[in-house]
């Protein structure tokens, strides 16, 4: 199978405002597609997957839309029973009432949560916000950088995803391009407040990376860069880099608090295991979708 392994693009130059924006901020750089949700020649899918692919570029332009155009947006709420809008909408908050009301339109894909690659996701894939990335499937979490999935009779839990935000960048480390170090959940300095500080403890999130690392489970990765092509009105955008696998864990002071953090090393799996064999079409070398 050829690689699913995206080309680097150009970036293109930021304006002046932006530039401004950007100062004394941690800049990342990664290979994605220059469209964002695009086609893909190398890799053949089955129609299926394709079908689940143009149903997300609905689901996005849809959400893109309703961000975009206040009209459009207060119909479809006043004929879903929500009411208007209050204020002025920012933040979390309008994405999490945006992502809502494509729910509401029906347009959410990949709703069941599971482990593993999501149909009609490529690795390389780019998101604007966190809404977008609830609304495919990737990751249901509009605040935690953890996405759990809980076993049947309750008994065990497993993280689905993961989004480094760029919250913790003293504590999250990139070893090279397909291996990384991910700070656990729970006790940044960055968001605390005036709250006192405790030491991270192995539960929720960081017990669920801890059952992957046991039980040989992937994660989906998703990760946040700054200046890199097609970004959002922020400069910044959610990039999908694949499935990737846990293989250390491990516990740790950190130096700016002095509280114990929990830390894990994660590796990207090899290009043949980043999608689930369903989606594969065999003995295909090119084959072009519209």
């Amino acid at each position: 199978m050829v690689s699913s392994r995206p080309k680097p693009v150009k970036e293109g130059p930021l304006s002046k405002s932006k530039q401004a924006r950007h100062v004394g901020k941690v800049v990342r750089h990664v290979k994605v597609h220059p469209r964002g949700i695009c086609s893909n020649q190398q890799t053949a899918f089955t129609p299926e997957w394709y079908e689940c692919r143009s149903a997300i570029k609905e689901a996005l332009r849809c959400y893109r839309r309703l961000l975009s155009d206040k009209d459009y947006r207060e119909s479809i709420s006043k004929d879903h029973g929500m009411g208007l809008e209050r204020g002025k909408p920012s933040g979390i908050g309008q994405h999490m009432r945006l992502a809502k009301l494509v729910r509401c339109l029906g347009k959410w894909v990949n709703t069941a949560k599971q482990i593993g690659c999501v149909a009609g996701i490529e690795v390389g894939d780019g998101f604007h916000w966190r809404g977008e990335l609830c609304i495919v499937g990737l990751h249901s979490e509009f605040r935690k950088g953890i996405d759990c999935i809980t076993s049947l009779n309750g008994s065990k839990i497993w993280a689905t995803s993961i989004v480094d935000s760029g919250r913790y960048d003293s504590c999250t480390r990139k070893v090279s391009s397909d291996e990384f170090t991910y700070c656990g959940e729970g006790e940044n300095p960055s968001f605390c407040g005036f709250k006192k500080l405790k030491d991270q403890k192995l539960v929720g999130g960081n017990r669920a990376l801890m059952n992957n690392m046991i039980d040989r489970k992937p994660v989906r990765v998703i990760r946040r860069f700054d200046n890199i092509g097609n970004t959002n009105e922020s400069g910044y955008k959610f990039v999908y880099e694949g499935l990737y696998q846990v293989n250390h864990c491990w516990k740790e002071i950190r130096m700016d608090s002095g509280k114990y953090v929990y830390k894990f090393n994660l590796v990207k799996l090899e290009d043949h295991l980043q999608y689930e064999p369903q989606w594969k079409v065999n003995n295909v070398r090119t084959r072009r979708y519209h």
